[in-house]
C-alpha cells in the first residue's frame, strides 16, 4: 500500500505543474471566452464587462450571424479555405507520398524540396506571395503581360483575385502531411505487398487494397491538420491584403483581431463570439473528420 501511494502521489506531483499550466494558459481563457460572449464589453466598459441578461444574452451571436456583414464574409471564406485545404491539399500530399514511396530516381531531393515550404515561417512565405502579386513588378504580374501586354491586372485590388491569391499562398504546401504520409506508408509490413505480388496484384490494386486503408488514419489526421489550417488562417491575410479589397479576404481570426484591437472602437466581446464560433466549428471539423476515416482505430482493430 505505501509503495501504491508513493507512485499515485509521484504520479500526481509529476502532472501538477502541466495541469495547472494547462489550467492557466487554455482552460481559463476559454471560460473566459465562452462568458464574456454573453456581454456587453467595448471600448466604452472596458474595465467593467456587464451581462446582457437572460432575454438578451445571445445578442452578440445574433447580431454576428444575421446582421454584421464582414463576419458573414469572414465565415464565408474560412469554410471556402477548409474546404479547399481538404479538396486540394490532402489529395495531392496523398499523392505525393505514393509516388516517393515507389523511391524514384531522386525522390530524397524531391522529398526534401517539397518539405521546404513548410519550414519558412508563414509570414516570410506571405511576404514572398505580395512580392509575386505586386502590380509593378511582380512574377505573375509579368507572366500575364507576356501573354497579354495591354493587361493592367492588379490581383490583390481585385476581390475575386485577391480571394485565390491568398489560397494559393498556403494550399499547395502540403510538404508536411507528405512526410506524415510517406512515414505511414513505409511502416506497413513488406511481405503485404510481397504476397499481393505473388497473387497478381498490380500497383494500382496494391495502392487500392493495401496502402490506402492502412493509411487511413494518417489521412483523417493531415485532413484534421489542413482543414483547421484553412478555418485558422491569419498571418498570409495580415501580410499579402490586410483584409482587402474591402474586406473581402477576411477570414474568422483577422475579424477577431480587427474587432478587439483594430480600431478605435473595440468590441472585446464580439471578438470573442467570433471565438466561440470559429471554435465550435472547429470542434464540428475534428469531429466530422474523425467519423469519416475512424481515426484512433488501429488497421488491426
Amino acid at each position: 500500500m505505501k509503495t501504491k501511494n508513493k507512485k499515485k502521489t509521484f504520479i500526481i506531483l509529476f502532472l501538477l505543474p502541466s495541469v495547472l499550466l494547462f489550467g492557466i494558459i487554455y482552460a481559463y481563457p476559454l471560460i473566459n471566452i465562452f462568458i464574456t460572449s454573453f456581454q456587453k464589453w467595448n471600448y466604452k466598459n472596458i474595465t467593467n464587462p456587464t451581462f446582457l441578461g437572460f432575454s438578451h444574452m445571445f445578442d452578440n451571436y445574433i447580431r454576428l450571424l444575421t446582421k454584421d456583414y464582414y463576419f458573414m464574409t469572414a465565415l464565408t471564406n474560412s469554410l471556402k479555405w477548409m474546404a479547399l485545404a481538404l479538396i486540394i491539399q490532402v489529395p495531392l500530399a496523398i499523392i505525393v507520398a505514393l509516388v516517393l514511396s515507389n523511391k524514384p530516381r531522386g525522390w530524397k531531393f524531391t522529398r526534401n524540396a517539397f518539405i521546404i515550404p513548410n519550414i519558412i515561417s508563414s509570414a516570410a512565405i506571405g511576404l514572398i506571395f505580395l512580392n509575386l502579386y505586386d502590380p509593378a513588378r511582380g512574377a505573375v504580374t509579368e507572366i500575364v503581360k507576356f501573354f497579354n501586354p495591354n493587361s493592367t491586372i492588379n490581383i490583390l485590388a481585385n476581390e475575386k483575385m485577391a480571394f485565390w491569391g491568398v489560397t494559393f499562398s498556403f494550399v499547395l504546401f502540403a510538404g508536411t502531411s507528405a512526410l506524415l504520409l510517406l512515414a505511414q506508408i513505409f511502416s506497413i509490413p513488406k511481405p503485404l505487398f510481397e504476397s499481393a505480388r505473388i497473387d497478381g496484384a498490380n500497383q494500382i490494386q496494391t495502392i487500392t487494397y493495401i496502402t490506402m486503408p492502412l493509411i487511413k488514419n494518417a489521412i483523417g489526421t493531415i485532413s484534421i491538420l489542413a482543414a483547421n489550417y484553412g478555418l485558422l488562417l491569419y498571418n498570409e491575410i495580415a501580410l499579402i491584403t490586410a483584409g482587402g479589397p474591402d474586406k473581402a479576404t477576411y477570414s474568422i481570426s483577422f475579424f477577431i483581431e480587427r474587432t478587439a484591437l483594430g480600431s478605435s472602437k473595440l468590441n472585446f466581446a464580439l471578438a470573442n463570439t467570433a471565438g466561440v464560433i470559429q471554435l465550435i466549428l472547429g470542434l464540428i471539423l475534428v469531429g466530422l473528420i474523425t467519423k469519416v476515416f475512424n481515426t484512433g482505430k488501429s488497421y488491426n482493430d
